[in-house]
Order: C-alpha cells, then structure tokens, then sequence
C-alpha cells in the first residue's frame, strides 16, 4: 500500500448560475507543514483518527478556514443553545482519500464538559452526515462506553436536522434516576455534533459540495483526470405546468482531454412536492442510470427513473415515459453546456 500523507488536491470552487468549475484532482505529495503550536505527536494522532474512520484511505488533506462574522450569525441563528465566541474562529476539517477519491471528512471539536475540556472527533460522509465519533480527550468515566452506547448508533446517518431531534428528545427526557455524570456528557456531545454539522454546513459548503462532486465523477469514470462542473436554472413546460429546473453538471475528461460522460443532478417542483434526481450519461448521451438522490419510496419516481435506462437522453418525450421530457431537455442542455454555451 502506498504511504499514508496528506494529499494537495486541487480543488475550485464553484461559481454563479450558468457558471463553470473545473478542476484537475493531483496525486498525493509531500505533506505541508502543520499549523503553528501543533506536535507531532498531536499530527501523528490526527493520522489515526482519519485512517481509523475510513480505514479505505490512503492520503488525507486539511482545509483551513476562519469564521466570518456573517457566517458567526448564521451559525448562532440554526443552534438552539448559545455558543461561546471563542469556540467560532479558525477551523481545519480533514479530508480522507483514496487515491484522487475523497472518502470521508474528520472535524476534531474541544468542548467545555463537566470535568474540564474534552476533544471530539466527528467523523463524516461528503453528505454530511454522522458516521460516527471518538473522543481524544477527556476526563469524564463515561466516554469511552458513550461511544459504543445506544446514543452512539442513534446519531449514526443522521444530518443536521435529525441531530437537533436526538438533542430535544433528550433535554425533554427524565434523567431523574440516570447517573448525571452521564447525562452531561451525553448532551455535551450531541450539542458538539449539532455544531459540528452547522459550521461544516455553513463554512465549508462550497468545498465540500466539489469534494462530493469529485466522488461521485470518479465512482462513474474511475479514469477521469479532470472534471468541469457547470449549473444554470431552466424552465420546463409539461402538461400546462411550468417548472424551473435548477440542473448541475459534472463533466468528466481523462489524459487526452477527450469526454468520457457526465453526472447530472436536476432539482424540481412538481407541483406537488421537490424532486431531485441523480443522471449518469454516457460519452454518446445515452442514460445509464436515474436515481432520486435521496432515500425516497416513491415507487412512482422510482419507477418513471428505470425506464429511462438506455434511452438517448436527447429522445422525443413519449406519454408513457413521465421523467421523458425532463430527459429530452437536459438532451439539448448538457450539449449546450459542455460546449460552453450560456442558455
């Protein structure tokens, strides 16, 4: 196995409507130098945690970032319990990779707890969601059982929303008869996961939406050297109902700079509810799978999504076909874009 260090990817940032990204995933070299006051045996201790969180990666990488003050507001307004200021100013978030793949983000958070400070080390998927946590340091008897207790299973999956639910279930529950030294820690760590997710949420948004880009290119064309990611808002008429359609678009090139296919994700009200769509294309514009992009039964959609397999993404759009005409606009829009042409 090649050796574990962190990785100096290049990554862009995306830009406004009708925009364009590209960025070119490097090799990993050598690590760059760690923050000032940081030990070595503190760096050596980072490498564990990440590589025991996703134990698939073989190279990590941290991105710095200060707080803005308008970021501060937007932080404070989405926690419903106050945060000390000192704990929103300078912040590194952790990335893990496989190769050019990023797997998986580790977020390290010092709370103030019963017994004196304690660390957490969130561990997260690109979608921001819990995979699990570590403490690093702490005093409280009940850490190292907390981590494998039934609180430890329940935030497993969860994003910002079902955290803030686990967090007032638990300060609405009777501890009465509960050992308080255990209470407090666990509500230590929920508000530290409830944090965790707002600032990851608020100050890393645009990193982390290309990180998550670049995984989803690379699962598709595992060749790729290169991915150029455009999004525009288009109208949709069907059946006398008009919808705009924000779509996204991760095109995908490899060594020759030839055009290996695209992922698409198309987000849409229809008239009932929002719909969002993952689309994997082909090099020729043929559909190679659609999926909803979150864990939705409807088997309707899900159905409408696995005629379109196989289909030539510019095809007329057929009555029996729902998701037909969707399909046949991204047909003419993908080309467009990829062309570099603005609709």
């Amino acid at each position: 196995m090649a050796p574990r260090h962190n990785l100096l990817a290049h990554l862009g940032r995306a830009i406004a409507i009708a925009a364009v990204l590209t960025y070119a995933p490097a090799p990993a070299q050598t690590p760059h130098p760690a923050p000032a006051g940081e030990s070595q045996r503190e760096r050596e201790q980072l490498e564990r945690i990440v590589f025991r969180a996703f134990p698939e990666a073989d190279a990590y990488r941290g991105i710095h970032r200060d707080v803005t003050q308008s970021q501060r507001l937007k932080i404070e307004q989405r926690l419903p319990f106050k945060v000390h200021f000192t704990e929103l100013g300078r912040h590194r978030l952790l990335v893990a990779f496989r190769g050019r793949r990023p797997v998986g983000l580790v977020y390290c958070r010092t709370e103030e707890a019963e017994w004196g400070l304690t660390k957490v080390a969130w561990h997260l998927t690109l979608d921001q969601r819990v995979v699990g946590f570590k403490f690093l340091r702490g005093r409280n008897r009940h850490i190292k059982s907390l981590e494998r207790s039934k609180m430890a299973t329940d935030l497993g999956g969860t994003d910002s929303l079902q955290v803030a639910k686990l967090l007032a279930a638990h300060d609405k529950k009777d501890h009465k008869r509960r050992d308080k030294s255990l209470v407090s820690i666990e509500r230590t760590t929920l508000r530290s996961a409830a944090k965790a997710l707002a600032i990851l949420e608020t100050v890393w948004a645009d990193q982390i939406e290309t990180l998550s880009d670049q995984a989803n290119g690379f699962d598709l064309f595992p060749t790729a050297v290169r991915f150029t990611r455009r999004t525009t808002t288009w109208p949709l008429k069907q059946e006398g109902h008009e919808q705009d359609v924000h779509v996204k678009v991760l095109y995908a090139y490899d060594s020759d700079n030839m055009f290996l296919g695209c992922v698409v994700w198309t987000t849409g009200d229809d008239g009932v509810e929002q719909n969002s769509l993952r689309w994997a294309i082909d090099r020729n514009m043929y559909i190679l799978a659609t999926q909803p992009t979150e864990n939705r039964r409807d088997v309707s959609l899900r159905k409408a999504c696995s005629q379109l397999k196989g289909r030539k993404l510019s095809a007329p759009p057929t009555p029996d076909k729902p998701l037909s005409a969707l399909a046949a606009m991204l047909g003419t829009l993908v080309a467009d874009l990829e062309k570099g042409r603005r609709r």
